[in-house]
């Protein structure tokens, strides 16, 4: 008789009691999409691979941190990721490279699919997303993945795209309600949605 695996809350405060079992449950859960996440937003596997660890050696120390009121497991866990990764970015000379590549045009084009999502799950959300983005006009569609996946806040896009920044902002927060719909059974199990640095 097979039993039905803990699910992600569950995990979560395993491994805040040190259960090496559930971290490894919870990281063969989790890896594929948050290394797919910190792949396409610094575009280097070797420094996706190290923030990846960087992120679950912080959960595996902080779990018993974790405050089920602020979101699922996974969005914790993506959102650390992404912080990192993020930083990571912005150490670098690339940050200054996104912002041109964004002046020229060619970010809103020139986009990295997201890898290592190897199991069904993660594959469908990716799907939903990118079907869900498609839908966004292209300036909404651009601002959300300058701010989520390159980083840059709306400051940084508004010089780029030669636009006010109160354009940038209405261009996220418009495409952002379109998005909510699409995406909240994501959310509701267990997903995140694209948020901005301001």
């Amino acid at each position: 008789m097979n039993h039905p695996e803990p699910d992600d809350f569950i995990l979560l405060q395993a491994v805040g009691r040190g259960d090496e079992r559930a971290f490894a449950q919870l990281y063969d859960r989790f890896s594929g999409p948050v290394f797919g996440l910190t792949l396409r937003i610094l575009r280097s596997r070797a420094e996706a691979e190290e923030i990846l660890q960087e992120s679950f050696w912080q959960v595996w120390k902080h779990a018993d941190r974790f405050q089920p009121a602020l979101g699922s497991p996974f969005t914790w866990v993506v959102t650390i990721a992404r912080r990192k990764a993020i930083d990571r970015l912005r150490s670098n000379s690339r940050h200054l490279q996104r912002i041109q590549e964004a002046a020229v045009g060619s970010a809103a084009v020139d986009r990295t699919e997201p890898t290592g999502l190897d199991n069904a799950e993660a594959g469908d959300t990716v799907t939903a997303v990118q079907q869900a983005f498609a839908k966004l006009r292209p300036e909404e569609r651009c601002a959300i993945e300058l701010a989520f996946f390159d980083g840059l806040t709306h400051t940084e896009i508004a010089t780029a795209l030669g636009v006010p920044e109160g354009t940038v902002k209405a261009r996220i927060r418009r495409g952002m309600l379109k998005l909510q719909r699409p995406l909240a059974h994501l959310h509701a199990a267990g997903g995140n949605r694209p948020t901005s640095r301001t």
